[in-house]
């Protein structure tokens, strides 16, 4: 396969309408948790070093993973849905009946006549999450491609080592009981008569900690991470980092027109790792709040706030700081509200005390079960970001 190929066949494939996941499921979070985890996806491959990435949206599946931008030598199609309670069943994922033990009173003959009562039929396989999945892998005939089922929550299907997918996961559908083995592999079968037998080695099933009803949550602790070890300095902007990134990933999951070209086909669905690091590089062009914060107090020092205040205050601020992180509670988002609402009717001063200890007086009315330094450092970090707003 030349690297030609790979990009042609894959816009070939993105074309067709049957192989795409339109629409997402269970409502705006359905819709939104592919994202959120493509979020989580791109993390976990920049911190992987990998020298190139892209995400395709709503082109083969819910997501493709390319290895390269330009010249893609392999892929990986994901099927990402949300699950509220629960666990996924045999049946709902693969439109068959999960074969039953038998019983182990019966006789051979017993067995092999209501195995041959009841034989397996084949008719919803077509529109089965996995059965859709694995159609997608056969449009493919020479750019090596596999799938993954992901899914908030577990598959429960039996392996052949014992226990269940739901608790061992990812595995391979390869891995499961012999005979849902067999079943899905003739399941498989019926879709393409007359192809090669299906290789369940390339569908595999995975599961990630996305609680449905946060889904933030675990791409800010990536964005976190990933910041704490490429740029310090912006950790602070962890939560700002991961909005900014779904909200340019939301567009692309709307484009399902066809594209005359692979690369028309990445500008319209595909975010690449060079758009990530652009995002990246933005945080450095973005004052870091917690050095302002350092200016700010020793300002204050200097107009005679003591040395215990401002050390307390640098304390609670760092805490607000982490708060702000993981989104903030609904009290200190009203008291970062009633802090913007008194900044923009109170004129600066030139000292930055008198400023400082009038919104606190107001704060205190409002806010009375709170501290002095608590409610002070949360005035000067909604000041100082109003400050560089702005700017």
């Amino acid at each position: 396969m030349s690297l030609v190929d790979g990009a042609a066949e894959l816009l070939l494939v993105a074309n067709d309408p049957k192989y795409s996941e339109t629409g997402g499921g269970h409502g705006a979070k359905g819709v939104d948790f592919p994202r959120w985890w493509a979020v989580v996806r791109m993390m976990e491959l920049e911190t992987a070093n990998e020298p190139d990435f892209l995400l395709l949206f709503e082109s083969v599946q819910d997501v493709a993973e390319l290895n390269s931008a330009t010249t893609p030598t392999r892929a990986r199609v994901y099927q990402v849905k949300k699950k509220d309670a629960g666990t996924w069943t045999w049946s709902v994922l693969t439109g068959t009946s999960a074969p039953k033990a038998p019983s182990p009173t019966q006789s051979k003959s017993t067995r092999a006549a209501t195995a041959s009562a009841k034989a397996p039929t084949f008719e919803k396989v077509p529109e089965s999450a996995l059965g859709k999945l694995h159609l997608s892998l056969t449009a493919f005939s020479s750019l090596p491609v596999e799938g993954v089922f992901l899914s908030n929550a577990g598959c429960d299907f039996p392996l052949a080592s014992g226990g269940s997918a739901a608790t061992t996961m990812p595995c391979s559908l390869v891995d499961l009981a012999a005979d849902h083995v067999r079943l899905l592999t003739d399941a498989f079968a019926s879709l393409s008569p007359g192809a090669p037998p299906p290789d369940l080695a390339r569908v595999k099933l995975q599961k990630v900690a996305i609680h449905s009803d946060d889904l933030a949550a675990p791409a800010i602790a990536a964005a976190l991470q990933l910041l704490n070890e490429r740029s310090p300095e912006h950790a602070g902007q962890a939560k700002a980092f991961v909005d900014s990134l779904v909200m340019q990933i939301s567009p692309l999951t709307r484009r399902t027109d066809a594209c005359v070209s692979f690369e028309e086909l990445v500008k319209e669905r595909g975010f690449s790792r060079n758009a990530f690091l652009a995002a990246l590089a933005a945080l450095e062009t973005v004052p870091d709040r917690l050095a302002l914060l350092d200016l700010w107090l020793k300002q204050l020092q200097t107009e005679g706030v003591d040395f215990m205040t401002v050390t307390s205050v640098r304390i609670a601020a760092a805490g607000a700081q982490r708060d702000r992180l993981i989104g903030g509670t609904k009290l200190s988002k009203e008291i970062d509200i009633f802090c913007d609402e008194w900044i923009a009717t109170n004129p600066w001063t030139s000292n930055l005390r008198p400023f400082v200890e009038a919104a606190l007086a107001a704060l205190k009315v409002k806010f009375s079960g709170h501290r002095d330094h608590d409610l002070m450092a949360r005035f000067v970090m909604r000041a100082i970001t109003k400050c560089v707003d702005q700017n």
